[in-house]
């Protein structure tokens, strides 16, 4: 008796063992688990015009921003981070003090981003944009 007790005990052991170290079969989220990448869309002044606008968003929370026009772009560089379901981000445009910041939407289920963008560290009060991941 104590014998079979014995290897249903190992039996179940090894069972338990191989089932729990077994590989996931789930497939990544779409969109991936990170902002990272090229984003493109529009950003549209409060009262204002719309106007070309791109994000990539770089390895270690590196951004180049490209704005106002896809041909000849002003581009800035800056900052990002994503912080809960919000990717946050400051830059400044090159040959200008000017900077701007923005918080956006982003979730891994969905490749468009939407949000704000500010004036310095403020992430509202100069406009809207939407962006779609490439």
């Amino acid at each position: 008796m104590k014998k079979n007790l014995f290897f249903a005990i190992v039996g179940l052991a090894i069972v338990f063992f191989a089932t729990s170290c077994s590989k996931s079969d789930t497939p990544p989220p779409p969109g991936g688990t990170t902002p990272q990448g090229n984003w493109v869309g529009d950003r549209t002044s409060l009262g204002g015009p719309t106007f070309y606008f791109a994000l990539n968003l770089q390895a270690n929370g590196v951004l180049v921003v490209s704005d106002n026009n896809a041909v000849t772009p002003d581009i800035a560089n800056g900052t990002w981070s994503l912080v809960a379901d919000s990717v946050r981000a400051t830059y400044t445009y090159t040959g200008s003090s000017a900077t701007y910041s923005i918080a956006g939407k982003y979730t891994t289920t969905s490749k468009i981003m939407y949000g704000t963008i500010g004036p310095g560290t403020s992430t509202s009060g100069a406009g809207v944009f939407s962006v779609t991941k490439q």
